[in-house]
């Protein structure tokens, strides 16, 4: 609560430190920059970009209002006073505005030091493009420390001509061509004459350029005519080749409708081919769960018969007791015959699968097809 109370909101929410001093003390009372009306009237002789020195850090509102309102490049805010530069460089770091420089001279050496948490280093300013200097800095002498600057780069003057040595400030504007633009309560731009001159120079170079560029526009419409013209040409001519175009793309959707038909009529071919080769494999598949049937039958057949046998030897069992030796030999002839049994059983497999793979094989569908056409052929040789 102490805090904010301590502080001066402006109308634009800059925040300054509540001082005691009659300029803190009026825009407290306006909530608004000091001498405002004064500051919008002089814009208009203040160039944009510009490099601005306040020589009173008091009017730390005016270096404010130069960055932010003026659009100034730099603005540099000399102070003496550390404790007054340290309340001016709060100011200008509280409102985040990196175009302003706070700088404590030494105008004996004429050095300039900027102090950053107590390490100080040493500046060199840019040339100024205006000087503002309130009553008391033109009573101080300290418009005269910028003296060589001012005869050599002539920057913009903004002075209080209220102060009690002002004559002898004037007298040395005469001398170098400085002249008086506008004047408001004791507060007066001045702008030497060789600037005026040349800002005219300017402005008449300006009229020039827009008068030759009045003539270019001229120019660029009559050039945009024989454009439109020219592109009117190309649009016929583009038409007609879109007609062209139109005519070839029809005749080439009806060669692919055609082409479309053609390859219904092959795909219908191709699916009843593909019926027929189906149907012939059923068939061939039918053949062969048929020999295998009957392969099945045999073995079942063996297999009764085998039983069978056992059956007789085991009625016959007092004979073969009798023929024990012979017995013996038939054993050893059974067993080999059950090994070759086994033997013709494996080959029979193997055969089998062979038989069904050649049977499964495109040759033999062919020669199956090639038979039944000589069977039909011969038949009707017959008849």
């Amino acid at each position: 609560m102490t805090k904010n109370n301590a502080l001066l909101k402006l109308s634009d929410n800059v925040k300054l430190n509540r001082r005691k001093n009659p300029i803190a003390m009026e825009m407290a009372r306006t909530k608004d920059y000091y001498q405002k009306t004064i500051l919008e009237a002089f814009m208009t002789y203040i160039p944009e970009q510009a490099v601005i020195y306040e020589m009173d850090s008091r009017f730390v509102s005016h270096a404010i209002y130069f960055l932010k309102y003026g659009h100034a490049r730099q603005v540099y805010l000399f102070e003496t006073n550390r404790a007054k530069y340290k309340e001016a460089r709060n100011d200008v770091q509280r409102n985040h505005l990196v175009g302003i420089e706070c700088l404590q001279p030494d105008w004996d050496t004429n050095r300039f030091v900027r102090w950053d948490k107590d390490k100080l280093t040493y500046v060199t300013p840019r040339s100024a493009d205006v000087i503002h200097a309130s009553e008391a800095a033109i009573e101080a002498g300290l418009l005269l420390k910028f003296s060589a600057d001012v005869e050599k780069y002539k920057p913009v003057l903004w002075l209080d001509t209220s102060s009690h040595n002002f004559a002898e400030i004037a007298k040395w504007l005469e001398k170098l061509h400085y002249r008086l633009q506008i004047e408001q309560n004791d507060q007066a731009i001045y702008v030497s004459q060789e600037t005026k001159e040349a800002e005219d120079e300017k402005n008449e170079l300006e009229a020039k350029l827009l008068e030759r560029l009045e003539t270019y526009k001229r120019q660029i419409n009559q050039l945009q005519q024989e454009c439109g013209q020219q592109i009117s040409h190309m649009q016929a001519e583009q038409a007609k080749k879109l007609a062209v175009m139109e005519t070839d793309h029809r005749a080439t959707v009806k060669r692919l409708e055609e082409e479309v038909k053609q390859q219904a009529e092959l795909a219908k071919q191709y699916e009843k081919e593909t019926k027929q080769s189906q149907k012939e494999t059923r068939e061939a598949r039918q053949v062969v769960q048929h020999i295998s049937d009957a392969l099945n039958a045999e073995k079942a057949m063996n297999h009764d018969l085998n039983k069978r046998i056992f059956a007789l030897l085991a009625e016959e069992k007092p004979v073969l007791l009798t023929m024990e030796k012979r017995q013996t030999q038939q054993q050893k002839e059974l067993s080999s015959l059950r090994y070759e049994n086994r033997k013709l059983a494996r080959n029979l497999t193997i055969a089998t699968e062979k038989y069904q793979r050649l049977n499964d094989t495109k040759v033999i569908r062919v020669m199956r097809k090639y038979w039944n056409f000589k069977k039909k052929r011969r038949l009707r040789n017959d008849t």
